[in-house]
């Protein structure tokens, strides 16, 4: 990972990268083959040291031959001599057959030799390597006079040998030492030296190969750094000169694009400042049209609504004389008239209170309000809506202050939007009227088991002329207006409004609006 982080997202140049790369990778394969070289090297001096040190073992064995037959130690001396005249020979000793020690000698102080005739082979051997030297040790044979030693080969199996004694030779490992020592040394150096000038070598070629690159680089940074397009030099490896090829090109197509786009941006400019003007006019023309339409609708609805509610009056006392004469089917028709002149008034008001909400002229009439009357008020008027679809609506009463400071009118247009709307889409069903305050605010919730709402419905049943089914063969008659309305009347008291719903289960709506002080 640090390797990774150190080439890819190092702040050098790649020039430098790429040379130290490279001579640290020489620098490795220079180091590396001297120490594998060296190493080889030791290891067939080590072999051919050993091979030397058996021969002139052998060679010390057979001179000891006339030694142990005669038992002289003046014999044995010559050949320890003898033996003890090899530069790395440390030490040298004669063993009869039985172990016992016939003639030593060392180049420094004396020396005790372990080695039992047991472990004596029939053959010169390496019998142990210790840190400073190796102790060989060879077999004397003598062979029987009965054979022809001119007709018998050496190593002719058919002669009769016999052990009459082994030999010792301790061989010194210091001037093995000193030639590793020395190989090391010299393979390392010329290991150094050798990367030093690849190194050299590897930083000239680089600096010619990257040159190109880097100038074009350069030229990069000229062209980002100013509005000129600067072309770059053809140069270098195929590749550079490839890159230099297409960025070549790419000024070449930015600058006229370049051109072109100021020949546009002029034009775009002067149609922009037409386009504007137009849009200007469009926009008066539209705020116009929307005051009108407002103040149209604020207008209609007032001439509408007089007449209408005259007609809801007579229409109420012609019903009272008739419940006198006991007309009753003459009543449940006047019934049905004042329920329809009803909706429509409430059609009307909604109208208006849109118009008004449009042209930012609706205001909060805040005084203290009788939570008794409200409620009772508010259960009388939708007691014939409750009625039409035989629904059963229960109150909730908690913890409820008498008097209130409310905007009247908003709050319980909220309850009727809310209510009314239960009764319509609740048929043979029950209704709970839940409501409380606290030092804060005033709680209400809305409960139905009616029809219930889709989830995938819920977040646009408050927008303005919307409804749950919006298709011509919906169920349900309305406007749309009463959720638009009764959201906007919270929002404008600081209140919220929830809802959760499930259908064919019901519909829950929550509302919390804070109590002025």
């Amino acid at each position: 990972m640090a390797l990774a982080n150190l080439t890819f997202k190092s702040k050098a140049s790649f020039k430098r990268q790429l040379i130290s790369f490279f001579i640290i990778s020489a620098g490795i394969l220079a180091i590396t083959t001297s120490i594998i070289t060296a190493w080889q090297t030791s290891q067939k001096i080590t072999t051919t040291t050993i091979d030397n040190g058996l021969q002139v073992t052998s060679n010390f064995a057979e001179q000891s031959v006339l030694a142990l037959l005669t038992d002289s130690e003046e014999n044995a001396e010559e050949a320890v001599g003898r033996a003890l005249g090899f530069k790395s020979v440390f030490a040298v000793a004669v063993f009869k057959a039985n172990g016992e020690l016939l003639s030593a000698s060392t180049k420094t102080s004396d020396k005790t030799f372990f080695v039992e005739s047991e472990e004596i082979l029939d053959s010169t051997q390496l019998f142990k390597e210790l840190d400073d030297l190796w102790v060989f040790v060879a077999p004397v044979f003598f062979i029987d006079d009965e054979f022809d030693l001119d007709m018998v080969e050496p190593d002719d199996e058919s002669q009769e040998k016999k052990k009459i004694g082994y030999v010792v030779v301790e061989y010194d490992k210091q001037s093995l030492h000193q030639i590793q020592r020395s190989i090391f040394i010299s393979n390392m150096t010329i290991g150094s030296i050798v990367a030093v000038l690849l190194a050299f070598v590897m930083r000239f070629g680089i600096n010619r190969l990257t040159r190109p690159l880097s100038d074009l680089s350069q030229t990069m940074a000229t062209a980002r750094d100013s509005s000129f397009y600067p072309k770059a030099q053809v140069i270098g490896a195929s590749e550079i000169r490839q890159m230099a090829i297409t960025y070549n090109q790419m000024m070449s197509n930015l600058e006229e694009q370049n051109t072109a786009l100021e020949k546009h941006r002029a034009t775009l400019k002067s149609e922009v400042e037409i386009r504007t003007q137009e849009l200007k006019v469009a926009r008066d023309s539209a705020l116009t049209a929307s005051r009108h339409k407002s103040e149209f609708l604020a207008n209609i609805s007032h001439e509408l609504r007089t007449p209408l509610q005259a007609i809801i009056g007579y229409t109420d006392l012609v019903r009272e004389d008739l419940e006198l004469e006991c007309m009753d089917p003459q009543v449940e028709d006047l019934n049905k008239s004042i329920r329809a002149a009803n909706n429509l008034l409430a059609l009307i008001n909604n109208i208006l209170d849109l118009a008004k909400i449009e042209a930012g002229r609706m205001d909060l009439y805040l005084k203290p309000t009788d939570t008794e009357y409200l409620t009772d008020d508010t259960l009388e008027t939708v007691q014939p809506m409750e009625d039409a679809n035989n629904n059963k609506l229960t109150i909730e009463k908690g913890e409820l202050s008498e008097s209130l400071i409310l905007d009247r009118q908003k709050v319980m247009q909220i309850f009727l939007n809310l209510l009314s709307n239960a009764c319509k889409f609740t048929k043979n069903g029950e209704i709970v009227f839940a409501i409380y305050n606290d030092r804060h605010n005033l709680n209400f919730s809305i409960k139905d088991n009616g029809v219930g709402i889709p989830q995938d419905k819920l977040d646009f049943i408050f927008e303005e002329f919307t409804q749950v089914d919006g298709s011509q063969t919906r169920k349900f008659e309305g406007t749309g207006l009463g959720m638009a309305i009764t959201k906007t009347f919270c929002d404008l008291m600081d209140g919220k409004i929830e809802v959760e719903s499930q259908v064919d289960i019901g519909t829950k709506f929550s509302v919390k609006i804070p109590l002025k002080k």
